[in-house]
């Protein structure tokens, strides 16, 4: 559903418990502990918790193979950015398929 992560709190500047709203794939909450959530591919479909950030989608897949434990490096990336790392993940992906068939 959901993978806690540990380290530094987030001291959140606004109330935190707000209005509940949608919920995406990869979506980091900050619920009032402080101790960021980042949602999985079973999560709810709406949370009351800040939203601060989105892992974007080449890097999912290497998020949920992580073990407990491990230690995770964000990075504010641009759409572009974002959208030209996803072709490239795509691509080797479908490249993987392939060699399987």
């Amino acid at each position: 559903m959901g993978m806690r992560l540990e380290g530094p709190k987030i001291e959140n500047c606004v109330e935190t418990n707000i209005r509940s709203e949608g919920l995406i794939k990869g979506v980091i909450q900050v619920p009032a502990d402080g101790n960021p959530i980042i949602m999985l591919s079973d999560h709810g479909t709406i949370g009351g918790y800040p939203k601060i950030a989105v892992v974007i989608s080449a890097d999912y897949d290497r998020l949920t193979q992580l073990t407990p434990g491990s230690k995770i490096k964000f990075k504010l990336v641009e759409l572009k950015e974002a959208e030209n790392l996803y072709n490239l993940y795509e691509i080797e992906t479908n490249n993987i398929l392939n060699q399987i068939r």
